[in-house]
């Protein structure tokens, strides 16, 4: 099925944006369990992030369109702000010894910032940068040749 972008309702663009943000907050928090676990930087997930996004984007008819980019953009900026936020809240509570959920709660938005921001580098600021225009030009881009409107090829 191929959504036209003007034909859109504007219940059915709320929805699409909800559905973008939604999906955007459980990447960045699986990107969160995922370097926990790993004990590793993974900021090299900002990119498939991004991809995810974008592809949620696009099917919910925002392909091709300036709106659609913006979300696109928005999406994945909050997937790696909420990330970088919960990472924060994961290394005060080791360095306090308190549960997250307490980190989290006590924290505030001007620590947990100061502290993502002093564990960034300049190739974590790149590659998020990047991801943020990968998912935009993934939205902007024309479908494959053989698909229609970015529809999988129908057999």
């Amino acid at each position: 099925m191929v959504v036209d972008p003007q034909k859109l309702s504007i219940s059915a663009r709320l929805i699409g944006v909800a559905t973008v943000l939604m999906v955007a907050l459980a990447a960045g928090a699986v990107w969160c369990v995922l370097q926990l676990y790993a004990r590793v930087d993974l900021i090299g997930v900002s990119l498939m992030v991004g991809l995810i996004i974008a592809v949620v984007v696009r099917r919910q008819g925002f392909a091709r369109t300036f709106s659609g980019v913006l979300i696109a953009m928005l999406g994945t900026a909050v997937a790696s702000v909420y990330a970088s936020y919960l990472l924060a809240a994961a290394k005060v509570a080791s360095y306090l010894g308190i549960p997250m959920r307490s980190a989290l709660i006590s924290i505030g938005p001007d620590m947990a910032g100061a502290v993502a921001w002093a564990d960034m580098t300049g190739f974590h600021i790149g590659t998020l940068i990047l991801a943020i225009v990968l998912s935009a030009w993934l939205v902007w881009r024309k479908p494959a040749p053989g698909r229609i409107g970015g529809m999988p090829p129908q057999a």
